[in-house]
């Protein structure tokens, strides 16, 4: 059996030309996509290959690799009605890791994308100065989708979405939402009681960069509670506050965060995303502006929902302790 643990990364500058240590220009196609399978023909100089993937588009995914004579690859993607990715790969290592920079051409010209192999998904690497936002979640960056949504249709929005960051100040237990340098909008918040810190089981807040892993909510009545990361079918009230005295309350909308520095907020025992740290809402009671959580950032829920409809799964999130 066949794993692969990849991870996807915007590429933000040139710097990375300079440790180039091998390339190759690369025509793939699919002659199959369909749930969380897809099947693959790559060519590759004079060599060509069968890849078949099963687990949808995630970090980890079962992967089958086989060599075809590049005779019968040529006939499979010249009958596809749907295209072929065309793309310039570079092998580049940093940190003892080897990266793959695929600079991609034609509809998707304009997108340049780093992925690394990884033996775990919680494995420390390096991570270069010419590695921007992870979109490893994201699956309109992945080759297979990147034919029928080629990355023209949809670049305007991704440099927006690039240049967006949300700054959580512990110290003035404040969220900050800049647009391209430009403050758009500003929270009050409350963050761990006990402090700012990385360690599993401490209540701290994490700090350092992070990316939103993911949102959940989308739609949900104000106030709906959640435990579990799914919606409980319970609106908080004083009456239910009244039953369940003790319970920590997570309203509205949810922000699952995960850490983008190896050993500070990623992997062992400091990893925000295993930590379950979110930003989310809280009871309107709850005072904010002091440190209060059991870790996570809570926020008023009208703020909370606001600040959903702003932002993106893969958006930046920066914590100052």
């Amino acid at each position: 059996m066949g794993i692969e643990i990849e991870r996807k990364f915007l590429v933000v500058n040139d710097a990375w030309r300079r440790q180039v240590a091998a390339s190759e220009h690369l025509s793939q196609g699919y002659l199959c996509n369909q749930g969380n399978s897809s099947v693959r023909v790559r060519i590759g100089g004079s060599q060509a290959n069968l890849n078949i993937k099963r687990g949808g588009l995630t970090v980890t995914r079962l992967e089958y690799e086989y060599p075809i004579p590049l005779a019968d690859a040529k006939e499979l993607l010249a009958g596809l009605a749907g295209g072929l990715v065309e793309k310039t790969r570079y092998h580049v290592r940093c940190g003892g890791h080897l990266w793959d920079l695929d600079v991609f051409e034609g509809a998707n010209a304009g997108l340049i994308m780093a992925e690394i192999e990884l033996g775990s998904e919680d494995e420390p690497f390096e991570m270069p100065a010419w590695a921007g936002r992870e979109v490893s979640g994201d699956p309109r960056y992945y080759n297979v989708n990147l034919i029928g949504n080629p990355y023209c249709n949809w670049r305007e929005d991704a440099g927006r979405i690039e240049s967006r960051r949300i700054v959580i100040s512990l110290p003035e237990q404040r969220l900050s939402l800049f647009e391209e340098g430009r403050l758009v909008k500003e929270y009050p918040i409350s963050s761990g009681a006990n402090g700012p810190g990385e360690q599993r089981g401490s209540g701290r807040t994490p700090r350092g960069l992070h990316r939103i892993r993911l949102k959940i909510g989308q739609d949900a009545a104000p106030g709906s509670v959640f435990a579990g990361r799914r919606p409980t079918g319970e609106v908080y009230c004083n009456e239910l506050c009244e039953q369940n005295p003790q319970r920590d309350w997570i309203l509205s909308r949810i922000f699952w965060l995960t850490g983008a520095e190896p050993g500070r907020n990623r992997g062992g025992q400091v990893d925000t995303l295993r930590r379950f740290i979110y930003i989310h809402g809280t009871p309107d009671s709850e005072p904010l502006g002091e440190p209060r959580s059991h870790g996570c950032i809570r926020m008023r829920n009208a703020d909370v929902i606001d600040l959903f409809e702003r932002v993106a799964n893969g958006d930046w999130v920066e914590i100052q302790g």
